[in-house]
């Protein structure tokens, strides 16, 4: 019975606030990628997603996005930024509603221990118009 309440008790003591910060801008063709939507997320190998947030590109396409999790891991979280857009490869391309969407993994270096993130994770101009692997367009019902 002990080792159980060792079980359960080690990882409670070592779980620790952990956050994540990535900022960049989002362009299309060469404009900026106004209102794209972004989503921060982290997963994990068992039970799903951890937090999820949700903001969209300023006029000018730029992005700062930030969340954390509580202290009910024990292990670095696994972050994901998911990104939402209506920008083709052809700029003529045109398939509205439908939007263009694709998943980052964030690096684990850029993982903070904390509920505010130190370090961010600084993406640049993010070129949309470029084909992603793994990049899928949401079906358009």
């Amino acid at each position: 019975m002990k080792i159980v309440y060792l079980l359960i008790a080690i990882p409670i003591v070592f779980a620790s606030e952990q956050s994540v910060r990535v900022v960049g801008k989002l362009t299309c063709h060469g404009h900026p990628a106004q209102y794209a939507e972004l989503q921060l997320v982290s997963k994990f190998s068992i039970g799903g997603e951890a937090f999820a947030r949700n903001i969209f590109t300023d006029p000018a396409g730029n992005f700062n996005i930030a969340g954390y999790i509580n202290p009910s891991s024990w292990s670095k979280i696994d972050a994901r930024l998911y990104v939402w857009h209506k920008c083709y490869e052809k700029p003529y391309e045109h398939s509205d509603p439908c939007s263009n969407w694709f998943e980052i993994k964030i690096p684990g270096i850029y993982v903070n221990d904390g509920p505010f993130a130190k370090k961010k994770w600084d993406l640049g101009e993010v070129k949309l118009e470029k084909p992603r692997s793994g990049q899928q367009l949401d079906s358009c019902d």
